[in-house]
């Protein structure tokens, strides 16, 4: 009779026991089954720059929305403009003038100063991105290659003063180009129906930004009308298919004030590259992020330089990686706005593990190059502080969160 209630006391003090062992707390288990060194410790380093340069970079400008005509301070840009795809409708006409139509987009410099420029036949093929600053200003001195992209004979002077949503119209009074243009639609040794376009050395006060064929919105877009007179009479003859570029310089001393900055002018442009010689030199590693940051030296900037009264027209910058010659390799690319911190300083902040991990596997070089956004359509400047920078919290600098692997 006893029985039962043996079994039921057992039963009962057995659970217990089973039950407080599953109590315990797991730590000692964890804790010897493994040494300390295999638990995947997370480190934060932070590697500063130690050295930078501020170099000049080709833009690639006949893509992009916009074209560029004018002169300020020291920095120029010449405008081409290049038509395409006569009609055969228009051989033989009788052309008694013409005019080309611009709506604006942007200035930098004076807003409603007049831009006076010079407009020339254009001559050779710049097909492509070809054409850069130094070759049409050579274009007008005694030496190779003198008067090949433009014909220094037919100068026509004008000016232009308008807002940042004006239209503009440029008149055409040598009707013997436009003639040869319709004449020559399908004459393959015929390398170039265009003008140039280029800013009276002598004023100094704008820079003037125009739609281009690749305006979203069609009406903005360049357009040539020549009024002429057919089997029919008087009419105008509209014509849009065309393409256009600018070409860029600015005098670099005035530019490069302080070697001890790292100076990123958009629109010329110049970029600016940082070295890192030091970095994590364990291996192998796991990245779980990298961030590269830098400064901005705001009195030295747009828009509270004297120089480039000018505010940002983007102000956000990018990061690209580089190849040992310096020049982009097109395989890494971060980008960054601004962002004041808790001190009232601009910094940029880029994700950088990508890039950290391939000098780590030494396929690239220790170096990235700073660019602005829409560097090809505006002339923001962004000055940035340098490895020399007197507070250590201003240099560039990697900030890299990482474990080593086991």
């Amino acid at each position: 009779m006893k029985s039962p209630r043996f079994l039921l006391l057992f039963y009962t003090g057995t659970m217990l026991c089973l039950s407080s062992g599953c109590n315990d707390a797991p730590d000692s288990v964890g804790a010897t089954t493994q040494p300390v060194g295999y638990l995947g410790t997370v480190q934060v380093d932070t590697f500063y720059a130690t050295g930078h340069s501020s170099l000049p970079n080709q833009l690639f400008t006949s893509s992009i929305d916009r074209f560029m005509l004018g002169k300020y301070q020291t920095c120029q840009a010449w405008a081409c403009l290049k038509f395409s795809s006569w009609p055969d409708s228009m051989i033989g006409a009788t052309i008694t003038s013409a005019t080309i139509r611009l709506k604006s987009v942007y200035h930098f410099g004076q807003s409603m100063s007049v831009l006076p420029f010079n407009a020339y036949r254009a001559r050779a093929s710049w097909a492509g991105d070809s054409l850069t600053y130094d070759s049409l200003s050579l274009n007008t001195v005694g030496q190779s290659p003198y008067n090949y992209y433009y014909d220094v004979n037919t100068k026509h002077s004008s000016t232009i003063q308008a807002g940042d949503t004006d239209w503009v119209t440029i008149d055409i009074p040598d009707t013997s180009m436009l003639r040869e243009w319709f004449s020559t639609n399908s004459d393959t040794m015929h390398l170039n129906d265009g003008i140039i376009l280029s800013p009276d050395p002598s004023f100094s006060n704008v820079i003037r930004g125009f739609y281009s064929y690749y305006a979203s919105d069609t009406s903005y877009q360049p357009t040539l009308y020549v009024n002429y007179t057919g089997a029919y009479g008087p009419n105008t003859y509209v014509h849009k298919v065309s393409s256009s570029k600018y070409v860029s310089t600015i005098d670099r001393a005035s530019l490069i004030t302080d070697n001890n900055l790292i100076y990123v002018q958009s629109g010329i442009s110049y970029r600016g590259l940082i070295s890192f010689d030091r970095i994590l030199t364990t291996w192998p590693v796991s990245i779980h992020r990298a961030v590269l940051q830098v400064t901005l030296n705001a009195s030295k900037s747009s828009p509270q330089f004297n120089f480039f009264p000018t505010p940002f027209l983007h102000d956000s910058l990018y990061a690209l990686s580089v190849a040992t010659d310096s020049i982009s390799d097109g395989s890494f690319s971060a980008l960054s706005p601004s962002k004041a911190d808790s001190f009232g300083r601009v910094t940029y902040s880029f994700e950088s593990a990508g890039l950290t991990n391939r000098w780590l596997n030494n396929s690239s070089a220790r170096k990235v190059m700073l660019c602005g956004y829409f560097e090809s359509g505006s002339f923001d400047l962004f000055t940035i502080f340098s490895e020399s920078a007197s507070d250590i919290k201003l240099r560039p600098r990697i900030i890299i969160t990482y474990s080593i692997k086991r």
